[in-house]
């Protein structure tokens, strides 16, 4: 799938904009020189200069294509459904994580993709296993960052 650069540059540039908006909501931190809001500012205004840059660049562009062209998806049913299938489990994961857990949700997502990529039950499995119960581990006991478990009770 091709997006032509006018669009890109235009989405990105909303999105950089809306980044400079909100990270001025951030309350201010008394009695510091800068404020939480420094690195979202910058951040946004780098995405934003870039992302005009990049607009630029295409509407400068000599051939000016259709804006969106999906002849190379054609065929492709199983790289569509891999993809609709990462985007559910994201949407999915935001409502369901504090419920479901991340090792449940985190493997029935894994081993889903890894079998809709046509990889065997017998590889996926322990590889999933491994990735989700390994990542738990890093972001609970190193990261300190406590992913929601869900109804199993983890050892750690």
């Amino acid at each position: 799938m091709r997006i032509d650069d006018r669009l890109i540059g235009l989405i990105f540039a909303v999105l950089g904009a809306g980044v400079i908006f909100l990270a001025q909501q951030l309350p201010a931190v008394p009695g510091t020189t800068f404020g939480p809001n420094l690195m979202p500012t910058l951040i946004g205004v780098a995405m934003l200069g870039l992302s005009i840059r990049i607009m630029i660049t295409g509407l400068r562009a000599a051939h000016h294509g259709p804006w969106f062209d999906i002849s190379a998806w054609h065929g492709r049913t199983r790289g569509i459904i891999c993809a609709i299938w990462t985007m559910a489990g994201v949407l999915v994961a935001i409502y369901a994580l504090p419920v479901v857990g991340f090792p449940i949700l985190g493997l029935v997502y894994t081993i889903g993709l890894m079998l809709l990529l046509q990889i065997r039950l017998v590889i996926a499995l322990p590889v999933g296993l491994f990735v989700i119960l390994g990542l738990q581990y890093v972001f609970a006991q190193i990261l300190y960052v406590p992913l929601s478990a869900g109804p199993l009770p983890l050892p750690w």
